[in-house]
C-alpha cells in the first residue's frame, strides 16, 4: 500500500480563501528525488488512502505510479492533488471569471509554493496536469495557457461539450498557433446519463488540434474504451454494491479512471 499524501490548506489570497491540497511523494529510499510534477484535479478522489469510503474507488493513482515506476515504464512524479471546491464547475470551466482566478492560483501561488517546498525538477518538460470530466477539461486548458510552466495534459473522459462546447468555439477553434504541449485523452462512449462519455466533444476537439499541427501518435495520443464490466469483475472491485447496477452501463466514474490510468501516465511520464 503507497504511503497516505500530506495534506495541506493553502491559503489564497487571489481566491480569498484556503484550499486544502493533498501532496503524495515517492518513497525517497526506493525513487531518489528530484522528482517531475503531476497536478492532479479532484484531488479528494485521487490517492487510494479514501478509495474505501468512495463510492466507485479512488483513481489510485499512487498505486499505479508505484506500479509502473517499479517496471520502469516511468519517471515517477510527486503528486499534488487540489481538491475541488463549491465552485467547482466554474472553476474548471475555461471561459469564466472563477477559471480566471483559479488558473492565477495555481501558476502564482501553487506552484512557487510546492518548487519551495517539495524536490521537484524544474521547468515544463516536467510538469503535467491531469483529470477528468470537467477536471479533463480544465487540465488542457491550464497547460494551453501556460506552456511556459505544463508540458503535457492529460484528459480523461473529458468535458469539452460543456455549455455546447463554448471552449471549443470561443478558445480553441479561434487559436491561429499550436501551444507547445502534448494532449493525452481519452472517452468511454456511455455514462451515467446514457450518453457518450464526451466521447464526441472529445472528436471535435481533436479536429481542432490537428488543425493546429499536433501529430497523432506524438504529441497527440487519444483513445476511445468499450469495455463494460461483468458482474464478476464488480465483485473483485471496489465499486460499492448500490452502484453495481449503473457500474454496468455507466464509464464515467473512478474505478473506470482508475483502470485506464496506465496509458496517460506512461504518456505523461515515460522514456
Amino acid at each position: 500500500m503507497p504511503r497516505p499524501p500530506e495534506s495541506h490548506a493553502i491559503e489564497s489570497a487571489i481566491l480569498g480563501r484556503k484550499r486544502k491540497i493533498r501532496v503524495w511523494s515517492p518513497d525517497p529510499t526506493e525513487f531518489p528525488p528530484p522528482y517531475p510534477l503531476l497536478l492532479q484535479q479532484d484531488g479528494q478522489l485521487a490517492f487510494t488512502d479514501r478509495e474505501e469510503e468512495l463510492p466507485y474507488g479512488s483513481w489510485g493513482v499512487d498505486a499505479w505510479i508505484e506500479r509502473l515506476a517499479r517496471d520502469g515504464a516511468i519517471r515517477p512524479p510527486l503528486v499534488v492533488g487540489i481538491d475541488n471546491s463549491p465552485a467547482r464547475r466554474k472553476e474548471y470551466s475555461p471561459i469564466t471569471t472563477e477559471f480566471a482566478a483559479y488558473q492565477m492560483m495555481i501558476v502564482e501561488e501553487l506552484l512557487p509554493w510546492i518548487g519551495a517546498e517539495f524536490p521537484v525538477l524544474a521547468g515544463p518538460e516536467n510538469r503535467a496536469l491531469m483529470g477528468s470530466s470537467m477536471g479533463g477539461l480544465v487540465s488542457f486548458a491550464l497547460a494551453a495557457n501556460n506552456p511556459g510552466e505544463f508540458g503535457a495534459a492529460a484528459c480523461i473522459s473529458p468535458w469539452f461539450e460543456h455549455e455546447n462546447n463554448a471552449y471549443i468555439h470561443e478558445v480553441l477553434r479561434p487559436m491561429a498557433s499550436r501551444p507547445p504541449i502534448r494532449v493525452y485523452m481519452d472517452s468511454g462512449i456511455r455514462d451515467w446519463r446514457g450518453l457518450d462519455d464526451g466521447h464526441r466533444g472529445m472528436l471535435l476537439a481533436r479536429m481542432e488540434l490537428l488543425r493546429l499541427g499536433f501529430v497523432e501518435d506524438a504529441d497527440l495520443v487519444w483513445k476511445v474504451d468499450t469495455w463494460f464490466p461483468t458482474d464478476a469483475d464488480l465483485a473483485g472491485s471496489l465499486v460499492k454494491p448500490d452502484k453495481w447496477e449503473t457500474a454496468r452501463f455507466n464509464q464515467h466514474n473512478e474505478f473506470q479512471w482508475n483502470r485506464r490510468l496506465g496509458a496517460p501516465l506512461r504518456f505523461l511520464f515515460g522514456g
